[in-house]
């Protein structure tokens, strides 16, 4: 529990592993709702999913969202279109809404680029 509470990549993984190894130590959930600023439920249901689910418990479970407006497919074009005219994004935009008849706003597609972008610079194994 030590590692998670020091090492896990998620904030909230980190402070309610470090939640779980506080009440080991002894404070009681109204204290440590108090220290996280949080629910006296909240602290009771992190400590309750410890116990029945183990190191799982701490992590969030998947909520429901909004869908992309574009699917993959339709990204991938996008991001050709901008690979052909770099310097003509608003073109690339117009050019994909009139294909897919979708329309969206450019900052839709400024996500888009970005998450392409962060997606080329994740190392390889």
């Amino acid at each position: 529990m030590t590692k998670a509470y020091r090492n896990h990549p998620l904030f909230r993984a980190r402070q309610r592993a470090h939640a779980i190894l506080l009440n080991n130590r002894g404070y009681v959930i109204a204290r440590l709702s108090e220290l996280f600023e949080t629910q006296h439920e909240t602290v009771s249901s992190w400590l309750g999913k410890w116990e029945t689910e183990g190191l799982i418990g701490l992590y969030d479970c998947p909520r429901s969202g909004r869908s992309a407006p574009f699917t993959d497919k339709e990204q991938v074009i996008f991001l050709g279109y901008i690979d052909e005219n770099p310097h003509q994004a608003k073109t690339a935009t117009a050019r994909l809404q009139e294909e897919t008849g979708k329309k969206a706003s450019l900052d839709t597609f400024k996500r888009v680029f970005k998450k392409s972008l962060r997606l080329e610079t994740l190392p390889t194994k």
